[in-house]
């Protein structure tokens, strides 16, 4: 399969628009996002951040050539480093909680699962759409909206519309792809599996900042 993440992406694309019309990205978009609900966004985020990056390093560890495994130790790196600084310009103090939310607990946990106890192929397509999704999502951002020099969230927004992401992004699909090429058929149909998967709990993330999720009991 020559273009694994195309052929993939096509069939989330209903995700996807879900993800840009949701209120979050809306309201972000238009400067309207509360920023109670930003700063709870923020917080799991954080949260979710450090955890993902030690599922990037397992799947590095995994990887076949060290060029890859070096890419995702890198980003694991590049996000604490990245991370960091928006979280210091956003996450104030009253918003840190250390309890993840269900949904959050949920991501973590999955993609925890598929990288240590599935194969590299399976792995590297479960993490993925963490890098494809938000590219996305900053690129259509800041190709909509009017209101580059006013927005409070830019530094958010131009973090993920970024060359230097993009960069990161492509390498992280053609390491995919690269994979996607050697692997067996039922390889393949896991790696779609765990990548619409992750795709829907990117959806699930921004639904749950946006309700200010907690759990019910």
């Amino acid at each position: 399969m020559k273009n694994w993440y195309e052929q993939t992406r096509a069939k989330t694309e209903n995700i996807f628009q879900s993800i840009i019309s949701h209120d979050f990205v809306t309201e972000l978009m238009q400067a309207t996002l509360d920023k109670d609900t930003f700063g709870f966004y923020v917080n799991q985020d954080s949260l979710y951040l450090s955890e993902y990056k030690k599922a990037l390093v397992a799947v590095g560890s995994k990887c076949h050539h060290h060029k890859d495994t070096q890419f995702f130790y890198e980003s694991a790196t590049g996000i604490i480093q990245v991370e960091d600084a928006l979280h210091k310009e956003f996450l104030e103090e009253k918003y840190i909680n250390p309890e993840p939310s269900p949904t959050c607990e949920l991501y973590n946990s999955y993609l925890a699962r598929i990288v240590n106890n599935e194969s590299v192929e399976v792995g590297v397509a479960a993490v993925l759409p963490c890098f494809t999704i938000y590219k996305e999502v900053g690129d259509f951002i800041l190709k909509t909206q009017a209101n580059k020099d006013s927005n409070p969230y830019q530094a958010w927004i131009a973090t993920y519309a970024s060359d230097e992401f993009a960069l990161a992004v492509e390498q992280a699909i053609n390491i995919v792809n690269t994979y996607a090429l050697t692997a067996s058929p039922q390889s393949l149909a896991k790696m779609e599996e765990v990548f619409i998967k992750t795709s829907k709990l990117e959806w699930m993330f921004w639904d749950s900042a946006y309700k200010q999720e907690a759990w019910k009991i």
